[in-house]
């Protein structure tokens, strides 16, 4: 009799909970499945391309989802890669510049139709159109400015006087009329960078890490790379044309002139986080404008750039983000804010580099389809 019951209390219970619990079995059985499929799409791609390490970020529906080091940190040493592992991401630097000149847009310190020369009159330049260029046109890539040919990484700039000293040091001059053509500029960037420092009485730096990295939890990541501690760092790592050997740098890309458009490092982790903050931000009704303005087209001569966010499509579904590329290093940050899905790859090498594409993208199939 108690036996019975027993059984019947025991039957209720389940079908009470039951549900939930298989769900949840479910859910953790999926998961299980996804992380390994991430692993096997990773891995392959590394064997293909001999890469020596990298790193993981995936995030959905404001959690992280996976986030994953595999591989070396050097080659001829036993440091492992792991997702606390720090990477020069290069141009993925330039979303974070715009994200603290939108910061200051926001305080009404800074409009994005202001003048160059207005705030910064002592600017110099042999070419009266740059008289033209505003902060919305250096953002999109779009104020004739050309690209950086040397970026001396050999430098290694560290006094908080460089970028002021570089951008004052410069005789600018146009390749074409603001707003006329698209000319990708890292130039415009470190120029941005400087702006933030005149407007915000801070450097750079300290700007970005007050108002856009620690306040989505990036506390070990840095645009200055002679704070990331030595155990957490990885080497950049090239490959010879003729013995197809893979080698070390000896130089590391970090010159302090740059840190706008190129120096952030960053772990997967740190850059999983802000991808969360971010999205959380740009769905949110109440918050969103300012960061929504930042992903659709912002130039009718160049239709695939925002506000710092390059314009990408994938399945149909609109995507945002930044591919990042310097000597020994290669990254690829997308966002497909609507699904609220967000990925980073990030590799210490920089040959083969589609290999950035071949991993981000079946992960975000794989995802849009679960």
């Amino acid at each position: 009799m108690i036996y019975k019951l027993m059984k019947r209390h025991l039957i209720l219970l389940l079908s009470l909970l039951g549900p939930g619990i298989f769900l949840a079995q479910n859910t953790d059985q999926k998961l299980r499945q996804f992380r390994k499929t991430v692993d096997s799409i990773v891995m392959n791609k590394m064997d293909q391309y001999a890469i020596p390490g990298l790193a993981i970020g995936v995030v959905q529906n404001d959690a992280i989802l996976y986030t994953k080091g595999y591989g070396v940190r050097k080659i001829g040493e036993d440091g492992l890669v792991n997702e606390k592992s720090i990477f020069h991401t290069a141009s993925i630097s330039k979303l974070f510049t715009a994200m603290a000149v939108m910061h200051l847009v926001d305080q009404g310190k800074l409009s994005i139709d202001d003048k160059l020369l207005d705030i910064i009159p002592n600017l110099n330049h042999v070419d009266e159109r740059i008289k033209e260029t505003t902060i919305k046109q250096l953002l999109n890539h779009t104020s004739g400015l050309p690209d950086i040919k040397n970026y001396h990484w050999g430098n290694n700039n560290q006094a908080e006087s460089s970028l002021r000293e570089y951008v004052l040091g410069l005789k600018l001059k146009t390749l074409s009329a603001p707003s006329s053509e698209f000319h990708y500029s890292n130039l415009a960037y470190d120029i941005l960078g400087y702006v933030i420092e005149v407007v915000a009485g801070v450097t750079f730096e300290d700007y970005v890490e007050t108002h856009v990295l620690h306040p989505s939890g990036m506390t070990h990541s840095d645009f200055r790379y002679f704070r990331v501690p030595e155990t957490a760092r990885v080497a950049p790592h090239s490959r010879r044309w003729s013995s197809q050997k893979i080698y070390v740098r000896k130089t590391y890309p970090y010159t302090r002139e740059h840190a706008p458009s190129s120096t952030l490092n960053a772990s997967s982790e740190d850059l999983a986080k802000w991808m969360v903050t971010f999205l959380k931000e740009v769905n949110n009704e109440a918050t969103s404008s300012l960061y929504a303005d930042m992903l659709v087209p912002s130039s009718v001569v160049y239709p695939n750039i925002g506000l710092g966010f390059q314009l990408y499509e994938i399945e149909g579904y609109k995507a945002v983000g930044h591919f990042g590329g310097d000597q020994g290093f290669r990254s690829f940050l997308m966002m497909l804010p609507e699904q609220n899905i967000g990925l980073v790859v990030l590799g210490n090498c920089d040959y083969e580099e589609d290999y950035r594409q071949e991993i981000i993208k079946p992960i975000a199939r794989l995802m849009l389809k679960l």
